[in-house]
């Protein structure tokens, strides 16, 4: 059973990125990457010839001279072999960094696998569950009228 990586056209890669957009379900910081002529290189991974998932690469812009793995993606059946990928990922495209959305939870995992030196600009929270946590010492007091409090949703709704 073998594994490849391949350079692939964002046109290419472009039908799994749009199950990767599905799966996130949210903001995805540097999804404009690949719009931007130069800026991104990606691969298409493949696993006894059918596709498998896709992985890209910062090239461009700030990222010139330093290739950083940015996004990285598998169909749920291959994600059993996602280190495997991953290796080949790195191996096919050179990248010596990452830049990692913390809501990415693949990629976010072999970051901490592979990763070292690790710094956080900011964090990108995943809704994906509501909780219910009980706080039976907890009270909620109005502090704010109710006449005030509608005034105040007036005068916004003016502006």
């Amino acid at each position: 059973m073998s594994i490849s990586t391949v350079l692939a056209s964002n046109q290419e890669t472009l039908p799994l990125r749009v199950h990767y957009r599905d799966e996130a379900h949210g903001q995805i910081v540097h999804d404009s990457l690949h719009t931007r002529a130069g800026w991104t290189k990606s691969y298409l991974f493949q696993f006894d010839g059918r596709v498998a998932g896709f992985g890209s690469v910062a090239v461009g812009g700030p990222w010139k001279g330093k290739p950083t793995a940015f996004e990285y993606y598998l169909l749920p059946t291959a994600r059993g072999r996602a280190f495997d990928f991953f290796e080949s990922f790195v191996a096919a495209s050179g990248a010596q960094f990452f830049e990692v959305q913390t809501s990415d939870i693949l990629l976010s995992v072999m970051l901490h696998t592979y990763g070292s030196d690790l710094e956080s600009e900011k964090i990108v929270f995943r809704d994906e569950l509501t909780t219910s946590w009980p706080v039976p010492s907890a009270m909620l007091k109005r502090v704010t009228s109710e006449k005030k409090s509608n005034c105040c949703f007036q005068e916004r709704r003016h502006q």
